[in-house]
């Protein structure tokens, strides 16, 4: 059995699907209901499978707490208006694709015909009925449809919502609570409170508290006292409502400067555009049928992203670091970053900060490994990416698409000190749906992903790299747990992070390379600090 009996993750979403549930056009349905402990009836038969984390939750506070994840850097994230808008040639799209998989069939008339009248009976380009995103989004997510209908609305605003989110988890932060189970009308018709509570207590009742941490050393005191820490992030820029002016943009970012609970880092972009700059393709090709995040994708980072980040990273037109003027340091997190803008970001940023006395730390808090050399092979094959793709090294399949980091980006993270956060989605870690069934314990995926990232700076003839037996401190966990992720099947959530450490061990164990990686850190010890000690590491040195 393993040692390693505490965790961190440094991306997740504890509150995320209370919240939407819980929330009624931002006004709690019932205020004792409104807080991060209440827990939504979860589809339990979903969860045992490992299936697609919609219909149950991967991170609420009953799994955080019985799962013993003493540090949990909480994602912000209202939700993108470009889930729920759909697109506006939603049936060319359909049509081009059934013609691409039927040709020109008489099958393809008569399914084109099914389809036509499907889709101008819940709503399509020509208008009527329900929006196209509102009847699939409310299906797809598990999510209530006047949430999905508010989320579509005028009314919607990113940056009350953000304040809005932020207030459900101060609710109870420093609150001693228990978790209580909220039943959807109208299945409280036919389930039993219970006999679910009876029969699933591991999943569904726990007490405790976690706090909102101050700083680093405040993480320190609430860990050291068997208390949860919440460090507060944010995922997407465009909750600072960045389609407007740069001055209006600005008061926001000085309010959030000012939050009692500060930030620690922020998600510069996520699915869809922000015009700060450009999101990396991040959605498959099925999701195209309704989606569309073709406007920015891939592109770099704009004038007004760049004013953006310089306040975000206290910094003045000439780079210099003024915290007294600009307020405290808020890190960026590059997953979501184009390849483009990652390659900017870096240049224009990261690197000249390296010659300072106040170098900017680089994060990619919940992402895999590419199979890819450079960030220039990531930005010639961009307009390519499509589903299935990999790249081979090293004898494994690897995600090609420029979502995820390639060595360059590792050489680049390790240099300044940085973190990677290993994101626990199927597809993220380059998993083939034909592949999935042939692993008994899914952490192969897991340690080739780090194993190959940790190769990008043993291998590496960076001179500027001075010691790579440091590389053993660079790795954790950021699952984007809650994020509506496809998880690996053995490890669908917090209460099997004991058994994915475990098989972690074993696996490197038998590794006749890990040796040359590890550097003397027996593989017991390395899990430990992927599991928790590392990320810990960060944020106490680097939140101050």
């Amino acid at each position: 059995m393993t040692t390693v009996n505490r965790f961190a993750d440094l991306h997740c979403h504890p509150h995320m699907r209370s919240y939407n549930w819980l929330h009624k056009r931002r006004r709690p349905e019932k205020q004792s209901r409104y807080n991060p402990w209440w827990i939504v009836l979860p589809k339990q038969k979903s969860e045992e499978k490992g299936k697609r984390a919609a219909a149950y939750t991967q991170c609420d506070m009953a799994k955080i707490t019985n799962g013993n994840l003493k540090l949990a850097f909480v994602s912000l994230y209202p939700l993108e208006q470009g889930w729920v808008t759909g697109r506006k040639d939603s049936k060319k799209i359909v049509a081009r694709n059934l013609k691409k998989f039927l040709g020109d069939t008489v099958l393809n008339e008569v399914v084109s015909s099914v389809l036509n009248r499907f889709l101008r009976f819940i709503g399509n380009d020509e208008g009527g009925g329900l929006a196209v995103r509102d009847f699939i989004q409310a299906i797809y997510m598990k999510i209530p449809l006047r949430r999905v209908n508010y989320v579509q609305s005028r009314h919607y605003d990113y940056y009350k919502e953000l304040n809005e989110e932020r207030e459900f988890l101060l609710k109870r932060n420093e609150k001693p609570t228990e978790t209580e189970l909220y039943i959807p009308f109208p299945k409280r018709l036919f389930v039993s409170k219970k006999k679910v509570l009876e029969n699933h207590a591991g999943d569904l009742k726990a007490n405790g508290t976690y706090e909102i941490a101050l700083n680093g050393a405040d993480v320190e005191k609430i860990v050291k006292n068997d208390k949860t820490a919440f460090v507060l992030t944010i995922e997407g820029a465009n909750v600072f409502n960045s389609h407007e002016d740069y001055k209006a943009i600005e008061q926001k970012l000085a309010q959030i400067k000012r939050w009692e609970q500060p930030l620690f880092f922020i998600t510069f972009t996520h699915h869809f555009y922000n015009h700060l700059a450009g999101h990396a393709h991040s959605i498959p090709d099925i999701g195209n049928l309704l989606l569309d995040q073709s406007e920015g994708m891939n592109t770099g980072i704009t004038e007004k992203g760049k004013k953006v980040l310089r306040y975000l990273l206290a910094l003045d037109e000439n780079g210099k670091y003024v915290p007294m003027k600009l307020g405290r340091r808020i890190l960026i997190d590059v997953k979501h970053l184009s390849a483009r803008a990652r390659r900017e970001y870096y240049k224009e940023f990261v690197l000249p900060s390296l010659k300072t006395d106040h170098p900017i730390p680089v994060i990619a808090s919940h992402v895999a490994y590419s199979g890819v050399k450079t960030l220039d092979d990531h930005i010639t094959r961009m307009p390519d990416e499509k589903n299935g793709d990999f790249s081979e090294r090293y004898g494994h399949k690897f995600n090609n698409w420029n979502i995820n980091i390639c060595d360059e980006d590792v050489v680049i993270i390790f240099k300044t000190g940085g973190v990677v956060g290993i994101n626990l989605d199927q597809r993220v870690l380059g998993v083939a749906k034909d592949d999935i069934e042939k692993n008994e314990t899914h952490a192969s995926y897991v340690w080739q992903n780090i194993k190959s990232m940790m190769k990008a700076v043993v291998l590496s003839d960076d001179p500027e790299i001075k010691s790579k037996k440091e590389i053993v401190n660079t790795f954790c966990l950021g699952t984007d747990f809650d994020g509506f992720i496809d998880p690996l099947n053995s490890y669908p959530t917090v209460l099997d992070f004991k058994q994915l450490a475990g098989d972690l061990i074993a696996e490197i164990e038998a590794d006749p390379e890990k040796e040359s990686l590890l550097f003397g850190v027996s593989h017991e010890k390395f899990v430990q600090k992927v599991c928790f000690d590392n990320a810990f590491d960060f944020v106490v040195k680097h939140f101050n």
